[in-house]
C-alpha cells in the first residue's frame, strides 16, 4: 500500500512537471529581440544603437533600433570610461498596479530566456543562459534573475540578462537589461572619470 502511495506522489509530480512545460510558449519576437541585441555586443551594440536621448557626466543614453514587444521604447547606454568600454541595453515594460499581474510577466519573462537557443557571432554551435530563478514577494519590493551565457567565447565572458521585477512609487515595473559587466573583484577604480 505504501509503495503505490510512493507512486501516485512521483507520478503526480511528474504530470505537475509537465503540465507546466507545456505551459510554456515561446514568443518568438521577444527570442528575436534578444538576440539581435547579444549577436550586437562584440560591435558594442553601434550597429542597434539610435539616437542620442541624454548626455550624463559618466554616461551617454541612447535609442535601439531594435524594438522589444510589449515596450514602448528601448535605451542603450554607454558609460564614459576610457579603461572599459561598456554598453547596457535596456527595455522596461508597462507599469502595472498589480503585484500578481507583474510577478507573471516576470516569470514568462524569466523562461523566455531560459528557453532561448543563441547561436553568437562566429560560433557553429548553439549555447544556452543559465541563471537561478529569483522568487519575488510583495514585500521584497524587487528581484532579479540573472543569466549567464553558457559559452566560453571571450568576447561573451561578462556580458549577462537581467531579468528584473521592482516597486516603484506609483506601481510595478517588470524590465529586462543586458549588459557586460565584470565581477566586483575584477574592476578597478577608472581615473579617467571624474566625478563631483
Amino acid at each position: 500500500m505504501r509503495a503505490k502511495a510512493i507512486t501516485l506522489i512521483i507520478f503526480s509530480f511528474c504530470l505537475y512537471g509537465a503540465k507546466a512545460q507545456l505551459l510554456f510558449k515561446p514568443n518568438a519576437a521577444v527570442q528575436q529581440a534578444l538576440r539581435g541585441v547579444l549577436n550586437d555586443f562584440p560591435n558594442r551594440l553601434q550597429n542597434i544603437t539610435g539616437a542620442l536621448i541624454q548626455d550624463n557626466v559618466e554616461s551617454s543614453d541612447y535609442s535601439c533600433t531594435i524594438n522589444f514587444p510589449g515596450t514602448e521604447s528601448c535605451t542603450i547606454t554607454q558609460y564614459k570610461s576610457k579603461k572599459n568600454k561598456n554598453r547596457s541595453w535596456q527595455a522596461v515594460l508597462p507599469e502595472v498596479d498589480n503585484f500578481a499581474v507583474a510577478k507573471k510577466q516576470y516569470r514568462d519573462l524569466f523562461l523566455q530566456v531560459k528557453n532561448m537557443s543563441l547561436r553568437l557571432p562566429g560560433n557553429t554551435k548553439t549555447v544556452t543562459t543559465k541563471a537561478m530563478y529569483d522568487e519575488p514577494k510583495e514585500e521584497k519590493k524587487f528581484a532579479g534573475s540573472i543569466f549567464r551565457i553558457g559559452n566560453d567565447d571571450e568576447l561573451y565572458k561578462d556580458v549577462k540578462i537581467e531579468v528584473a521585477l521592482q516597486y516603484i512609487i506609483t506601481g510595478w515595473q517588470v524590465s529586462v537589461y543586458v549588459y557586460d559587466k565584470k565581477e566586483d573583484d575584477e574592476i578597478q577604480p577608472d581615473t579617467d572619470v571624474k566625478t563631483k
